[in-house]
């Protein structure tokens, strides 16, 4: 029995090799191998060329969500900041108003002879009631608009009396009638004025 085989003359020294000699000859399993992993490099390079893009978009909306939940929480402080300023605001606005209103209520029953030295409104501790408060409660206050004021005397009751009538004015005032109730009174001599008298006259607010 012969072998055919044949000659390449083209590259001399070499006997012509059959189609499959490449994968089946003792070089097969390594040219496998690297033939192997050439196509899983190539597998792996379409995969990061298709998978990378959409990484960056995906990193870039990741990034984006963080920074706008960033500004989020920062804009709910600055928000809460403003509504505890406006909220302050709007206390100071109404205790203002209401302060006005209680000049100008004082204004219009104040006798001529009267002149006002001063006017505050100040809370004042009070001793509380037993069933009042519980252990650990704040102490109660109230809440007291103190006038001061000074008249000249003269003979006769004739201050005393416009004194009386101012009070009862006050007490009956649209403005402080319905909030304020009057808790102290005194009058006595100014001091360093003989002929001056000094009226203090102390209005609490009502309790509900």
């Amino acid at each position: 029995m012969t072998t055919p085989f044949t000659i390449d003359l083209t590259r001399p020294g070499w006997s012509q090799r059959s189609r499959w000699h490449w994968f089946l000859g003792p070089g097969g399993p390594r040219r496998l191998a690297m033939v192997a992993g050439g196509g899983v490099a190539i597998v792996v390079l379409v995969a990061l060329g298709g998978a990378l893009p959409r990484y960056v978009r995906y990193s870039a909306v990741i990034h984006a969500i963080a920074n706008l939940e960033r500004e989020v929480t920062v804009a709910g402080k600055e928000l809460s900041s403003l509504r505890t300023n406006l909220r302050d605001l709007g206390a100071e606005a109404r205790r203002q108003i209401r302060w006005s209103q209680t000049l100008l209520a004082l204004s219009h029953p104040l006798p001529g002879t009267l002149r006002l030295d001063r006017v505050s409104l100040a809370k004042v501790p009070r001793q509380p009631q037993p069933t009042e408060t519980q252990p650990g409660d704040p102490k109660p206050v109230d809440l007291v608009l103190s006038i001061e004021a000074t008249t000249s005397v003269v003979p006769g009751g004739a201050r005393l009396v416009e004194i009386a009538n101012f009070m009862s004015a006050l007490a009956r005032d649209p403005v402080l009638a319905p909030r304020f109730q009057l808790k102290t009174w005194d009058v006595r001599p100014a001091q360093g004025g003989a002929d001056q008298l000094h009226i203090s006259i102390g209005l609490s607010e009502k309790r509900s």
